[in-house]
């Protein structure tokens, strides 16, 4: 008796849906999209995928300024769809996807032998006039500028500097090094690690100086 109640609920089991299983969850809910930091303005993920690592389906709802941090193959599989082979994407690569007006749910997977690393910096909502349009400073190259954000690589050797722009953005370390943030709020020296994060929200210039022995390598994203 006890053997055939065992085997109707196997056989049960084996009915449930598919499906069932594989609905998508908050991308918050993701064991490793770790939520870092979040405002009225930002939410600010830091995800890293170990070698083997399968993702959870995920929803994307909010439109994202994406930077990668270590490089790894990927394989992508948006719901519904087959999956999609992903070359390594260089260190440093930056890229916006609007997921406000297209979300999608999907799941990443790393079949390499390196970890796979991306920040991600959710747009919420602007911090208020725009009207500098000042699009970055020196030691910076624009990478994107469109009605969210401007983007900004910042490239500093030792012992120089350059302008982060009011009223508001997050600047991302895609290199660790030794930093200082100068305002008129005062001064802070910082130790920057691999996906570390600074993020402001002043009508002053904050000025960003390398006081490490390396050259350091950052984004900014400033919020119109």
């Amino acid at each position: 008796m006890l053997r055939h109640l065992v085997f109707a609920s196997a056989l049960l089991s084996s009915l449930v849906p598919l499906g069932a299983a594989e609905d998508p969850i908050a991308i918050d809910q993701e064991p490793r999209h770790r939520l870092k930091f979040d405002n009225a303005h930002v939410r600010f993920f830091d995800v890293e995928l170990e070698p083997g690592y399968d993702s959870r389906y995920h929803w994307h709802r909010s439109d994202g300024v994406f930077v990668n941090i270590a490089s790894s193959p990927t394989v992508a599989q948006d719901l519904g769809k087959d999956p999609v082979r992903r070359g390594e994407r260089a260190i440093g690569d930056t890229y916006f996807i609007d997921y406000a007006t297209h979300p999608k749910a999907h799941r990443v997977s790393n079949p390499g032998s390196t970890p796979y690393r991306v920040v991600d910096t959710e747009i919420l909502g602007g911090c208020g006039s725009a009207a500098d349009a000042i699009a970055g400073g020196p030691n910076q190259t624009l990478l994107i500028d469109n009605d969210r954000v401007f983007v900004t690589r910042i490239v500093l050797h030792p012992g120089e500097s350059t302008d982060l722009h009011a009223p508001c953005g997050m600047l991302v370390a895609v290199s660790a090094g030794n930093i200082r943030l100068e305002s008129p709020a005062g001064v802070e020296n910082a130790d920057m690690q691999a996906a570390g994060f600074r993020w402001r929200e002043q009508r002053q210039t904050v000025r960003l100086v390398n006081t490490g022995k390396f050259v350091f390598h950052g984004v900014d994203i400033r919020l119109k």
